[in-house]
């Protein structure tokens, strides 16, 4: 009989290292990133933070295709910031309703009038510089 109570005791001890798993259909929120070049921003270390929280909700990297997701547990302004290694990286706020969901779309920042912009102040600190020059040039004669 004693025997019998000892095997019990030590199989009980083998449920402990069951690892149990759960799939569910939530919806999450999923965030994609890439640069302008079509280059990828895979692996890349990103953390999520929960309105008004200073401690991480969900901290990891992004998956193969640049993507990372979270499931949030109460409405408001999740914080979402990525960063790679070479110093490339983004803070963006997420949206979430009361539902839970987030209906916020894509932004796509216009790199053709970034660019043009840029090329509108280089022209413009260089051309002011060639006038102060040519005035210069013109009260010495």
């Amino acid at each position: 009989m004693r025997y019998i109570f000892v095997v019990l005791a030590f199989t009980s001890l083998l449920f402990a290292h069951n690892l149990h798993h759960s799939i569910s259909r939530a919806e999450s929120v999923v965030v994609s990133f890439s640069f302008a070049t079509e280059d990828d921003f895979s692996f890349e270390s990103y953390e999520v933070y929960a309105p008004n929280s200073k401690v991480p909700f969900v901290v990891g990297r992004t998956d193969v295709h640049s993507r990372l997701s979270f499931l949030p547990d109460r409405e408001g302004k999740w914080t979402v910031k990525v960063f790679s290694q070479d110093g490339h990286g983004k803070i963006l706020s997420v949206d979430v309703d009361k539902n839970l969901k987030t209906t916020q779309e894509t932004k796509s920042s216009n790199s053709i009038l970034k660019a043009l912009l840029g090329l509108v102040v280089i022209f413009g600190f260089f051309g002011l510089i060639y006038l102060k020059k040519k005035d210069k040039k013109i009260e010495k004669n």
